[in-house]
């Protein structure tokens, strides 16, 4: 069981003088406020960010897609808070075990939906160059045409 007592005191075997309650540096865990005031900063500027990527201008694919890895990230970070200050693994060590695979498979889910995110990235760049060289060879042909040039597309008449 969670007792907030076992945050304010040193583990069994730890000396008085290493242990110290500042973010808990040298410890296995850091104590629940430490963590609730690291968390919930990052957590707002997620749902910040969840709200600018309502506005017009971002894709829907890729709307889709940071929506998504911002869920991922938001469940990581609950888990991983709840691993590091708030689950006892000496008390419950199986919920302390299945808390930190669902930070590692959140993690793994937020690195697939990177790579995603990059490939729409990289496919929208090659379909904007794609339709610049289009135009700009459209503009070519008719700079051509419009020099007057007969020959265009034909071999030299003393090739």
């Amino acid at each position: 069981m969670i007792t907030f007592s076992s945050f304010s005191r040193p583990p069994c075997g730890v000396d008085d003088v290493l242990y110290r309650p500042f973010l808990g540096l040298g410890r296995t865990h850091l104590s629940a406020p430490t963590v609730t005031a690291i968390a919930m900063p990052l957590l707002l500027a997620g749902f910040w960010y969840w709200r600018r990527l309502g506005r017009i201008s971002v894709l829907p694919i890729r709307r889709r897609i940071r929506r998504i890895s911002l869920l991922m990230a938001g469940v990581a970070m609950i888990a991983t808070a709840a691993a590091t200050g708030w689950i006892d693994p000496d008390v419950w060590p199986i919920s302390y075990l299945s808390v930190w695979a669902v930070a590692m498979i959140t993690l793994l889910i937020l690195v697939l939906c990177a790579v995603l995110d990059a490939v729409v990235s990289i496919r929208r760049h090659q379909r904007i160059v794609d339709r610049r060289l289009f135009r700009d060879t459209i503009r070519l042909r008719s700079a051509i045409e419009r020099s007057g040039v007969d020959h265009v597309g034909k071999e030299p008449p003393n090739a």
